[in-house]
C-alpha cells in the first residue's frame, strides 16, 4: 500500500509514514501525549472536543494546512470507502467534525470518549485534494503530507525508499538531507548490513544479534514498547471450537514455559507477560501474575474439558518481525505438544494476515499471532477494544466485558479511568482471550556515525538525527 497511511497501524508501514505525515497529536519516547499538528485540545461538552491547530504548516505541495483539511480527511475516513482501511476503525467513536475557524476544529463523538486525543495520534493527515484526485492507490504512489521528508522513489528496483528533506516542514530535519529506508526482510541480513556500514540504523533485530554487535562501535538501544506478544484465540465462529471452552484456553497458557523463552531465547532481555499490557502503559494491573507453568494441570484441564487425548489446532503466525519470534513460536508449539496439543504453525505474509484480520475470513484457523499493542495510544484500551466485541469482524467477543470497557472509555477522571482499566485487565486475565507470551521490547541498533536517534511508538524521529563529529 506504499504511501497510504491508513492501510495499517504501526510497523512496518509506520516506519516510513512517520517521515512523510503528521497526525494531530503524537506520543513521545515515554508514551506521553504531545502536540503535533494540533497544539492543544480540550473537551468543550459531554460529547465535544476542540483542537487548536498549529499555524503556518505547509503540505509538501506548498499548500497551507488548515482546519478544513482535517474535516475533509476525517469525513473521508468515515465513508464506506474509507472504513475499509484498518486505521479508520479508530474513528468509529467520531460522529462528526467541523471547522470553527481556519485553525480550530471541533469533534463530536457518538458518546463521551475520554481518549479521543490518543485515538487521533494514529490518523495521519494527508493532503485531501491529492487523496481525492488520485484515489488511495494513486496517492500511495505519490503521497503528500506535512512531514519532514518528501518521497522521491519507492525503490521497487533498488529495495530502498528514498526521501529528501522538506525544508518548509514544521519539524525540519536538523542535519539529514536524504533518508533511505532499506527493505531487508531477514534479521540476519539486517545485522550484516549494519556491521558492513551499509546502513546507519537497524530495527527489529533479535536479542542474540546484540552480543555479536557489541564492541564494534555500534550502540544498542533497548526500549519498552507497550506491546505484548501473544497467540490470540479465535472463538467467534459457527463451529464447536475447543477454544470456546475457557479451560482449554487456560490449559494452553499453563503448558508453555515462558520463563524458558525469556531466559533461553531472549537472553533475559524482557519478561513473561502477566496480562495484555505492560508496566509502561496506562491500565497495567500490577496485581496480576503470569499464569504458572504447570503441564500436569494443563493436561488435567484438557481432560476435564473433554480432550484427555489432546487435540489439534491450527495457527497463523507472522515471523521475522523481531524478538526471535520464529524461535518463540516453535518453542511454544513444542511445549504444547508435550501436553498433547498438536499446533500447526502456518506462516503468513503480513498483507495476507492483514486482509484476514480486517475481514474475519479466517477459514480453519483456530488462533493467530497478534500483539496486544498499546503503543499507538500508550493506553491499554486499544488492545482491549480489538480483543472485544467492538472490533469489526471480531475473533473474540465476551459481552460480559462490554459495560466495563465502555465505562472506562467514558470516564474523564484519569485516576478513576485507570482503575477501571485495571479491572478490565483483571477480568480478561480470568476469561483468557489469548496465550500471553512475553513483553515485547524494541532493539534499535545504531552505527557510530549518527546520534540523537529517538524511537517513538510509530517510528523513528529521523528529523532529529545528527552526525557524530
Amino acid at each position: 500500500t506504499l504511501g497510504n497511511p491508513y492501510s495499517s497501524v504501526g510497523p512496518p508501514g509506520s516506519t516510513t509514514w512517520s517521515a512523510i505525515f503528521d497526525a494531530l497529536t503524537g506520543l513521545d519516547a515515554d508514551n506521553k501525549l504531545v502536540p503535533a499538528l494540533a497544539l492543544s485540545w480540550k473537551p468543550t461538552g459531554e460529547r465535544t472536543w476542540e483542537f487548536k491547530l498549529r499555524p503556518n504548516v505547509k503540505f509538501h505541495d506548498g499548500s497551507d494546512f488548515t482546519a478544513e483539511d482535517v474535516v475533509e480527511v476525517i469525513t473521508s475516513m468515515k465513508t464506506p470507502e474509507g472504513q475499509r482501511f484498518i486505521a479508520a476503525t479508530e474513528l468509529r467513536i467520531v460522529e462528526s467534525v467541523r471547522a470553527i475557524d481556519p485553525l480550530t476544529v471541533e469533534f463530536t463523538t457518538v458518546e463521551r470518549d475520554a481518549i479521543l486525543p490518543k485515538r487521533l495520534n494514529i490518523i495521519m493527515i494527508v493532503e485531501p485534494g491529492a487523496w481525492k484526485r488520485l484515489g488511495p492507490e494513486g496517492f500511495g504512489l505519490t503521497p503528500v503530507g506535512t512531514g519532514p521528508f518528501i518521497l522521491k522513489d519507492w525503490g521497487r528496483a533498488s529495495g530502498r525508499v528514498v526521501m529528501d528533506a522538506f525544508k518548509d516542514s514544521w519539524r525540519v530535519p536538523k542535519e539529514v538531507t536524504r533518508l533511505e529506508i532499506a527493505l531487508i526482510a531477514d534479521t540476519a541480513a539486517r545485522t550484516q548490513a549494519i556491521m558492513a556500514e551499509q546502513i546507519d540504523i537497524a530495527v527489529a533485530l533479535n536479542p542474540e544479534d546484540a552480543t555479536m554487535l557489541e564492541g564494534r562501535g555500534i550502540r544498542l538501544q533497548w526500549t519498552p514498547s507497550s506491546v505484548v506478544m501473544s497467540l490470540a484465540f479465535r472463538t467467534e465462529r459457527p463451529d464447536a471450537s475447543p477454544l470456546k471452552d475457557k479451560r482449554v484456553r487456560l490449559a494452553l497458557n499453563m503448558a508453555v514455559d515462558r520463563q524458558a523463552i525469556v531466559d533461553g531465547i531472549l537472553g533475559g532481555m524482557t519478561r513473561v507477560s502477566s496480562q495484555g499490557t505492560t508496566a509502561e502503559t496506562v491500565g497495567y494491573n500490577p496485581n496480576l501474575a503470569p499464569y504458572p507453568f504447570d503441564p500436569a494441570k494443563a493436561k488435567a484441564l484438557l481432560a476435564e474439558a473433554g480432550y484427555p487425548n489432546g487435540l489439534k489446532l491450527t495457527s497463523m503466525v507472522l515471523t521475522n518481525l523481531g524478538m526471535s519470534d520464529t524461535a518463540i513460536y516453535q518453542k511454544m508449539a513444542d511445549d504444547l505438544a508435550k501436553v498433547g496439543v498438536q499446533l500447526e504453525l502456518r506462516s503468513s505474509t503480513f498483507a495476507n494476515w492483514l486482509r484476514l484480520y480486517s475481514t474475519g475470513e479466517w477459514g480453519d484457523v483456530d488462533a493467530l499471532s497478534l500483539t496486544w499493542n498499546a503503543a499507538p495510544f500508550g493506553d491499554a484500551i486499544r488492545p482491549i477494544e480489538y480483543f472485544s466485541c467492538l472490533k469489526a469482524a471480531p475473533f473474540f467477543c465476551d459481552q460480559s466485558m462490554m459495560p466495563l470497557i465502555k465505562a472506562s472509555n467514558r470516564e474523564m477522571n484519569e485516576a478513576k479511568r485507570e482503575d477501571l482499566l485495571r479491572q478490565v485487565m483483571a477480568a480478561y486475565h480470568d476469561i483468557v482471550p489469548a496465550l500471553w507470551l512475553v513483553d515485547f521490547n524494541n532493539l534499535l541498533v545504531v552505527s557510530g556515525r549518527v546520534e540523537n536517534v529517538i524511537s517513538r511508538s510509530i517510528g523513528i524521529e529521523f528529523e532529529n538525527v545528527t552526525f557524530t563529529k
